[in-house]
């Protein structure tokens, strides 16, 4: 994870989103690849990795969550800091199929500040939080830990958020936290991408080749596939070369 984070980052040092609409596509390699050029920087772009992000990202976007109702309420054990992550973030929890009953959820509807003091959300005494509806998927069992994991991911995403900057940064950043899934759910939709995606080892003509690169464009994180692995690395500066061609006509 750690070496995909600084290839993202030396990505995004070289190159913009916006820079996939200019790529010229030089060709396939090893059919596997695309090899395109900016300016005068060639790079090299695994097909698989780049429609394999493009088809998570669509999937995470436009699929619906479909969710069971439980029989009964379950209570909700957890810290008092993800008791009011989750009240703080109901349509996030409800975006990965989860949503909640209880006088906690009654007071928030009402307008009426939630008290936490003397309470203690992770008594079945005193809970005042319960489960009532959970994701469901046939292959997946789902509960009190991936709400918990939920909540982890809100406070990692929010340590990072600003809620000082532009207008459009804000955007960005309440479509990054609506867009957060739970591990198990985020697994489903990469697995559907990866078997969905054009394959290693598939002949591409250009037009194909062209609609990838600029796919890429439309991305919200276009730097790794689901699993980690860069989408693009950058080649080879050509400036040297052209320095070198520069100079030996002018000799001649």
């Amino acid at each position: 994870e750690g070496a995909g984070t600084m290839e993202e980052s030396a990505m995004r040092r070289v190159i913009q989103k916006s820079d996939f609409a200019k790529m010229e596509i030089i060709g396939q390699f090893n059919l596997g690849f695309i090899i395109t050029k900016l300016k005068n920087d060639l790079f090299i772009i695994d097909q698989h990795a780049t429609d394999e992000k493009y088809n998570f990202e669509r999937l995470q976007r436009v699929t619906k969550i479909h969710s069971q109702v439980l029989f009964k309420p379950m209570p909700v054990r957890v810290s008092p800091a993800h008791f009011l992550t989750i009240l703080d973030h109901l349509p996030i929890f409800q975006a990965n199929g989860f949503d909640f009953c209880g006088p906690a959820i009654d007071e928030l509807k009402n307008g009426v500040e939630v008290q936490m003091e003397d309470e203690d959300p992770t008594s079945d005494r005193k809970s005042r939080l319960f489960l009532k509806k959970i994701p469901y998927s046939k292959n997946t069992t789902f509960g009190i830990d991936d709400i918990v994991q939920l909540c982890t991911l809100l406070a990692d995403a929010g340590s990072g958020y600003d809620e000082s900057g532009s207008s459009s940064a804000k955007e960005q950043g309440i479509k990054h936290l609506m867009g957060l899934r739970i591990p198990k759910l985020r697994a489903m939709f990469a697995s559907r991408a990866c078997r969905s995606s054009i394959m290693i080892g598939t002949g591409l003509m250009k037009a194909k080749m062209r609609k990838l690169v600029r796919n890429m464009g439309t991305m919200d994180q276009p730097w790794n596939c689901p699993h980690g692995r860069p989408t693009m690395r950058h080649l080879f500066d050509l400036t040297p070369l052209e320095k070198m061609h520069e100079a030996s006509d002018a000799r001649m």
